[in-house]
């Protein structure tokens, strides 16, 4: 992938829920204003932007509360791919 995957979290997913990136990958995004229809639209965009399909049992918030989060789950799955 050639450009990472914070980056394209960042100006292209958060961007477009109209949510700001957090500066801390540790901040809940609930602080940043996600809610849980930007959830499932969140989960939809990374789905199609890495071209991966997220199951049912992970669908989580727990899963994906932080940038950390998010980015040590696409680097999890991108090493399984």
């Amino acid at each position: 992938m050639s450009r990472s995957f914070e980056a394209i979290l960042r100006d292209e997913i958060f961007a477009e829920l109209e949510i700001e990136y957090p500066e801390n990958g540790n901040t809940n995004l609930l602080d940043q204003g996600i809610d849980s229809a930007s959830f499932i639209k969140l989960i939809v965009l990374m789905e199609s932007k890495f071209k991966i399909a997220i199951p049912d049992e992970d669908l989580l918030f727990e899963k994906f509360s932080t940038a950390g989060l998010i980015i040590n789950y696409l680097t999890e799955k991108a090493a399984i791919s």
